[in-house]
């Protein structure tokens, strides 16, 4: 039995490699998908849908009647004592155009729901986007940091092996291992962000913090910005928190004209029958009706109030689409200043970086090279990842902001990144 443990345990050792490369490799959408199915958020704002819904239902009910009776007695002289009693049912309507009113107020509450869930969703898929690319970049700079440190610690391994005693030999090998301390600490770095951005991205999308993931790159191509104008005329269509706001100002408005109606309260209707028995009997039946007459008391005060609100209200509408416009700007100007600083990349430059290190490597272990040399090379292919992964990373950042604040997706057209004139 241990021996055939043993060989279960040398086979799960032997295919671990094969296993680790059985993981899935997903796309930003395949992330987004989990996450909108598997975030709890989402029922919340499902929750409120199906409570404005209900508040719908309630303003569509009319009143339930009332039933009144009065029961008592009548001593007449000379006469005899009697019961006198009275009954009346009263149905309670609605002033004209009130319930209309309250149904398209609660419309809109409605569709306030829907929006906010369009809205969470739309920015869940653009979180899972920002940080799916933000791990990409992240895992690459790690990568590039990892390779550059075993090159070295390889190096220095051999330098002890054929140590010759020399003072020359020795400085080589402390440049060496002050370098590989140095890229300690880039690995280190690189390691816990791209940690940190996975793990957030894992509990985004419901799974556990520490899953490994293996993503494809969405950040390698960068779709062409329209001028600011249209960006505008964009999120005048489809930013939620301007359809939101305008929508706020709508809804108030009718607010406004329900406050003016119930001015004149409600109407009740209904029949009535009424009888004594004190010196005989009579039996009195017909129709009551009753309306407040609105002499003192014309609800100027609640009026004053909901205009006051709708006042708020649009000033609320024009202070979003101020900063809406301010943001776009910033975020539009933020991206071409990385598209910019991306195109003095060559396509082929990061492989010539990489390629250039690993032949100062090849070249020192033959002698060809100063040990100054080689690690300044393995340090400027370092700095010079840093710096593209860097301005990528931006770069996809504001664009992923261009596409929060216009509520839609840039138009992927091109694999250089290019920009729209203005205009």
């Amino acid at each position: 039995m241990k021996i055939l443990f043993f060989h279960m345990a040398v086979w799960l050792l032997a295919i671990a490699p094969h296993l680790s490369a059985l993981t899935p490799v997903l796309t930003s959408n395949d992330l987004a998908a989990e996450a909108l199915e598997k975030n709890p958020e989402v029922r919340f704002y499902e929750a409120e849908i199906a409570a404005a819904r209900g508040g719908r239902q309630s303003a569509a009910q009319r009143a339930n009647p009332e039933l009144s009776m009065e029961l008592g007695g009548m001593s007449l002289a000379s006469q005899k004592e009697g019961l006198v009693w009275r009954a009346q049912i009263a149905q309670v309507f609605d002033f004209p155009g009130r319930m209309a009113l309250r149904k398209a107020i609660a419309e809109r509450d409605i569709t306030l729901a829907e929006l906010g869930l369009q809205q969470f969703k739309s920015q869940l898929v653009n979180q899972v986007r920002a940080l799916s690319g933000d791990v990409v970049l992240l895992q690459r700079k790690e990568q590039a940091a990892r390779a550059v440190r075993e090159r070295l610690e390889a190096l220095i391994e051999v330098l002890v092996q054929r140590d010759a005693g020399s003072v020359s030999a020795l400085l080589e090998r402390r440049i060496l291992e002050a370098a590989l301390l140095t890229s300690d600490r880039t690995l280190t770095d690189a390691a816990k962000q791209a940690q940190e951005s996975s793990a957030a991205l894992n509990v985004l999308c419901g799974r556990p913090p520490e899953a490994a993931l293996a993503l494809v790159d969405p950040s390698a191509l960068f779709p062409q910005v329209p001028g600011l104008e249209k960006l505008k005329e964009q999120a005048a269509r489809s930013n939620f928190d301007l359809q939101q706001k305008r929508l706020q100002v709508a809804k108030q408005g009718l607010k406004v004209d329900l406050t003016k109606s119930e001015r004149w309260g409600n109407i009740s209707f209904g029949p009535y029958m009424a009888g004594q028995h004190a010196g005989g009997t009579q039996i009195e039946g017909g129709f009551a009706f009753s309306i407040p007459l609105p002499l003192w008391n014309k609800n100027k005060g609640n009026v004053a109030t909901e205009q006051a609100r709708t006042l708020q209200a649009e000033a609320l509408l024009l202070a979003t689409l101020r900063d809406l416009e301010r943001d776009l700007a910033i975020a539009r100007s933020a991206y071409l200043a990385e598209l910019a600083a991306l195109d003095h990349w060559r396509p082929e430059s990061e492989k010539q970086f990489q390629e250039a290190a690993i032949e100062a490597d090849r070249h020192f272990r033959l002698g060809a090279v100063p040990a100054a040399t080689y690690v300044e090379m393995q340090r400027g292919y370092l700095d010079a990842m840093d710096a593209l992964i860097e301005g990528r990373r931006n770069a996809w950042k504001h664009r992923m902001e261009v596409e929060r604040l216009t509520g839609a997706p840039l138009a992927q057209k091109s694999e250089s990144p290019r920009v729209a004139k203005e205009g």
